[in-house]
Order: C-alpha cells, then structure tokens, then sequence
C-alpha cells in the first residue's frame, strides 16, 4: 500500500490504528474515488502505467488470496447464505458460486438474495433476454432470475413490471431449501438502496440473528474484503453471529455473458472501497468494546 500510494504521491504518516485507518481512507478518496457518488459502472475510465498495475497486482495478491480458485467449503454448516445484488452479470456470477458450493456439500439453512428496486439498465435487459431469463425491471428482479437459473428452481415466473418505491420479500423456492428475495427500502435521503439497507432489512426479516448463527456472505472476489468488513460491523457485531465471506472471480464463470476481466480503475476502486468500510467497521468495534481503542 506504501509503495502504491508513492506512485500518486502520497504516503502514510500518522500512527495509531484509527488515525492510519482515517488518513488512508482520506488520501484513497482523493485518487481511487472513480464513482464519485455514481453506480461502479458508471465510475470515471482511467489509464495507469504499467508500474501501478505491476504494484497493484502485488497488493490484491495479499488482500485478496487466491482468485482463481474454488473458495473452500470447509466452513461448517451456514444458517443463512446472503447472495447480494448488484448489475445482473453479479448476480449471475454469485448464483453460480453458491450453486457451486451447495453442489460441493455446503449446509445452508435458508438463502436470501439481497437486492432493490434500483431500476435494471437496457444492458441489463438485453443479457436477461439472451440468457432467457424472463422479464426483469430491477435489482430484485435480476437477483431472482438469477438465483433461479442457477439453482435450477422451476416454473418461477416473474411479478408485472410495476413498482413502487417500498420494500418486498419474495418467496421464490420452498423446496429443498427456502429460498428469499428482498428488496430494501432506501434509507433517509438515499436514491436506492445501499448494502447497509439491505443489511438491516435482512436482520429484521430473518429475526433472531444470535451468537449460534453463522451468515455466508456470497459475493464477487473483487468485493469480498468491503462486503466482509461491513457484514462484521453491521451482522456480525451487533448480533454476535460468525460472518464467513466468499468471492468469485468474474474471469471463472461459464456464463460468457458474465465473463470478463477487471480493470486496474475497478481495483483501485474497491481497494479505497475495502479501506472505507474497515475504518467502519473498526468505529463499530470501538462502539461497542470501547477498550479496544486503548
């Protein structure tokens, strides 16, 4: 990270856990913030040297682990496996991953998939009618078509295109393992709704998150670390449950719709993403064990 950050020439110097974690955060929204308050993929587009990427790819090495590989499912049994949303080429690159995993042996009591009412884009239409995924409007929608595809759910038909701006659960399978969709109400001032929201839709809807519980947080590799870190802060710590996360590397799926490789911008980007939400995540940790920050 030292060495990354010399090359936009900036560099680390304050000590203390908090106040590194507050200047990193800082200096990371001054050059890794492409979004800007927009969707990922509407962030800025931008060219790096080859030295960036070449100390980039040594930095996600550490955070990231193993891209390529199957994630382990040497996890013990989940009581909820939270697959969450996004554009509908991540939600068919998760529902794979969890179809995968299931298929391996995984334990889940009930699966959740996490979305909104964020409206689909016409990209979004185009590959639901490629991939013959029946009629998806928004985020929920792309999330249910998915999971059904993935997890060979029949005869599922998707709800009329109208909408409203409130939240939803959406029964999609009973059988062999419940399977839930939500949609979360966007928060005060919110456009859509955020992960936190979908976060805390899910903690009421499920009721009764303990210490016994053991929530799978299914993703994409590129955001395991920042989904990871929020679900500790916003699952883990105010429930006591064990928070478990997995990543699929959008490179490995069989869907040529979904395959791609990142770019370096999208890396940076989730790099500032990871670090914003371990600053959240340590504050959370404060709050509620306040001899932490002695």
């Amino acid at each position: 990270m030292t060495e990354l950050f010399a090359l936009f020439g900036e560099k680390i110097e304050s000590s203390g856990l908090r106040n590194r974690l507050d200047e990193t955060e800082r200096i990371t929204r001054d050059i890794f913030d492409f979004r800007q308050g927009g969707e990922r993929w509407e962030a800025r587009k931008s060219q790096f040297a080859p030295r960036v990427t070449e100390v980039l790819e040594s930095l996600i090495a550490h955070l990231y682990r193993d891209l390529q590989g199957p994630p382990s499912t040497e996890i013990g049994p989940v009581s909820h496996a939270l697959v969450l949303g996004g554009r509908i080429n991540s939600c068919i690159l998760r529902g794979e991953l969890l179809a995968t995993l299931l298929g391996e042996g995984l334990e889940v009591g009930t699966v959740w998939g996490l979305g909104s009412r964020r409206e689909a884009t016409a990209d979004e239409h185009a590959v639901a009618e490629r991939l013959e995924l029946g009629p998806v409007e928004d985020e929920l929608d792309a999330m249910s078509a998915a999971l059904c595809a993935a997890l060979r759910i029949p005869q599922f038909k998707a709800p009329s295109s109208v909408r409203d701006a409130f939240s939803e659960v959406r029964q999609i399978a009973m059988d062999p393992i419940p399977v839930i969709g939500l949609a979360a109400a966007p928060g005060p001032g919110k456009l859509r709704a955020t992960t936190s929201d979908t976060y805390a839709f899910f903690r009421e809807t499920a009721g009764n998150i303990s210490e016994d519980d053991h929530i799978l947080i299914v993703t994409s590799a590129i955001h395991a670390p920042f989904q990871h870190a929020q679900a500790i802060a916003e699952l883990g710590i105010p429930t006591g449950a064990t928070i478990t996360s997995v990543g699929a590397h959008i490179g490995t799926s069989p869907t040529p719709e979904v395959r791609h490789e990142w770019t370096t911008s999208e890396w940076l980007q989730e790099v500032r993403s990871t670090i914003w939400s371990m600053r959240n995540m340590y504050e959370s940790l404060v709050e509620a064990h306040p001899k932490l920050d002695r």
